[in-house]
């Protein structure tokens, strides 16, 4: 193995630059290439055909938690406060830095990261228990305007997924909340869902639409993975939540928050 191929590591260990040095935190997987996000604060991007590292960008200050790719973009969110925006110049070439999302408070970490499937929205989940809203000016990757700020938990966001029109955040409070995105990109609430008996660590949405609504899945600290049927919300703000089982269903009211009896692991 070339010499050029290694990279200093601390006590000053030899890694291989392909190499992350810390937890690899996040991965995506867009357009035929694998990224990957670490604590060493780096961002990679693998070839899925034959598996090789083409790139290895020093993304951040501080560990990268979250990452998302839209239309060639590709968007990470970091303890550092910032969600960074990636890009080639003209779909070409290494990834270049295009843009930074901070929010408010710098002392604030971001733990994940979502985008709308235009590109023109995109949310952050913080350490503080709020969702971030930005909106993108045009085509213009530099310009970005903060438009909500939403107290969505009492304690962190540790994750979220879109869904259409809805946007779904899993916290260190164990809640999960279901809101609507609404016009310029600012967030209605229209139902908790509560059950897990620890932190909700990842969510991911089914495409499928089943009876009206969609399936919901998510994973917990408490070593449990749950599935829930979310309805589309009526104007009375009121939804039926439905955690399956196996064969077995139970359906609960779901005004503020809901509490199911099955877990599906």
């Amino acid at each position: 193995m070339k010499q050029s191929n290694y990279v200093q590591t601390r006590r000053h260990h030899k890694r291989l630059w392909i190499e992350h040095a810390d937890s690899i935190s996040c991965l995506t997987v867009y357009n035929g290439f694998v990224y990957s996000g670490s604590w060493d604060k780096t961002l990679k991007v693998w070839r899925i055909s034959d598996l090789k590292c083409l790139e290895s960008v020093k993304a951040h200050d501080d560990a990268i938690n979250g990452l998302v790719a839209c239309k060639g973009v590709v968007y990470s969110a970091s303890a550092d406060g910032k969600i960074k925006v990636w890009g080639r110049k003209d779909g070409k070439g290494e990834h270049c830095l295009k843009g930074v999302l901070e929010g408010r408070n710098k002392d604030v970490s971001f733990n994940s990261v979502v985008v709308s499937e235009d590109g023109k929205w995109v949310y952050g989940g913080g350490s503080d228990g709020f969702v971030m809203g930005w909106e993108r000016f045009d085509f213009d990757f530099e310009r970005w305007k903060m438009v909500s700020e939403t107290k969505a938990h009492e304690m962190a966001v540790l994750c979220m997924c879109l869904m259409g029109e809805f946007l779904c955040s899993g916290s260190a409070d164990k809640s999960i909340g279901i809101w609507r995105r609404e016009a310029f990109g600012k967030l209605c609430r229209v139902g908790v869902i509560s059950g897990h008996e620890g932190p909700v660590k990842c969510l991911q949405a089914s495409s499928n639409r089943v009876g009206g609504g969609f399936l919901l899945y998510s994973g917990s600290l408490d070593k449990s993975v749950r599935v829930w049927w979310v309805p589309r919300y009526s104007s009375s703000n009121n939804a039926d939540v439905e955690d399956r089982d196996n064969n077995s269903t139970i359906l609960g009211k779901m005004n503020e928050s809901m509490s199911p009896s099955i877990v599906t692991c």
